[in-house]
């Protein structure tokens, strides 16, 4: 008896690793600081003990490099999709410093195509990693009696966060962060794209 498997429906991450980090990083790092030193209030949304700027970051020239790769990282995966072609990409982005013991509780992204983090700074492996929670409402009502998860039985998944590294998922995908307990700050910056004509 053949038995094949197909994927219905699936909840697709992307990621990439920026080759040149290392001087790429440091300026946006301080800029991010800065931002934090003119705003220690900040925003309060999903981040739990963390801080977090309002979401112009798009707005602010020196922020441009990271805003150019995010809308150019955007472009190659609505390609990639088949979306339509000569759509104008839109964002907002904004800055997060997690402090030791800081976290983000499970949330998701309304009316945006992407939503996503890149990494600044970080202290791995401990400074707590961002998790996708299985967006089929229907799955959590009863688990599967497995002696070990894969994709499809799985009802989280924990990517690693990683200085240099940028995600990018569905606006719709319920995510979180967990608790960083290193010693030193998370540093990120999130955002969220919206494809239209």
């Amino acid at each position: 008896m053949e038995i094949k498997t197909q994927a219905l429906f699936p909840s697709l991450i992307w990621s990439t690793l920026f080759d040149d980090f290392e001087q790429f990083n440091p300026p946006l790092l301080q800029h991010a600081l800065a931002l934090r030193e003119r705003d220690p209030a900040g925003v309060q949304k999903s981040n739990q003990a963390g801080w977090q700027s309002d979401n112009t970051l798009q707005a602010l020239p020196e922020f441009e490099p990271i805003n150019t790769r995010i809308i150019q990282a955007c472009q190659r995966i609505a390609h990639s999709q088949h979306f339509k072609p000569q759509l104008n990409f839109h964002h907002q982005a904004w800055a997060n410093i997690s402090p030791p013991g800081a976290s983000n509780q499970v949330h998701y992204h309304a009316n945006c195509h992407f939503s996503g983090v890149y990494y600044l700074s970080l202290d791995a492996p401990r400074c707590g990693n961002i998790f996708f929670r299985d967006p089929r409402v229907a799955s959590r009502m009863l688990t599967y009696p497995v002696a070990q998860q894969s994709s499809f039985t799985a009802t989280e998944v924990r990517m690693p966060a990683e200085v240099g590294r940028l995600y990018i998922f569905p606006g719709w995908l319920e995510h979180g962060v967990d608790t960083n307990n290193s010693d030193s700050d998370r540093v990120s910056i999130s955002f969220n794209v919206l494809a239209s004509p």
